[in-house]
């Protein structure tokens, strides 16, 4: 009468009774690697194309307000004359290769070139 009656009621009772405690301790060791292997394979590429996409929107974000700097800036002057100190001048903000830094200025010089040439024309009286 003055025994003890226990209940063994874990989530992995039932599976160390049907393969073994050593047996389970060894699945449990390759489902982790088999998940390292997943988390390799899959997922570090997806966060790491994640970073470089928000990157280069920073960077595009950048190319824009210094283009707006250097057309306001030079206004007479056509866009190709300061062309390379905003590339400089995304190197120094960003540390960015020249190459990438030229892109990013191209590309927001192409989206806006209508309005810099406007306002170029407007200047020069050609409107």
């Amino acid at each position: 009468m003055n025994e003890l009656f226990t209940v063994n009621a874990g989530i992995f009772d039932g599976i160390t009774g049907f393969f073994g405690a050593r047996a389970f301790e060894a699945l449990a060791a390759i489902l982790l690697v088999a998940v390292g292997m997943i988390t390799k394979k899959y997922i570090i590429p997806l966060l790491k194309t994640m970073h470089a996409r928000q990157t280069a929107e920073h960077i595009l974000i950048l190319a824009d307000d210094i283009t707006d700097y250097f057309a306001e800036k030079y206004p007479n002057a056509h866009w190709s004359n300061w062309l390379d100190r905003a590339v400089d001048k995304i190197i120094d903000v960003t540390g960015i290769g020249e190459g990438p830094a030229e892109r990013a200025v191209r590309a927001s010089i192409g989206r806006k070139k209508d309005r810099i040439s406007a306002k170029t024309a407007k200047l020069e009286g050609k409107s």
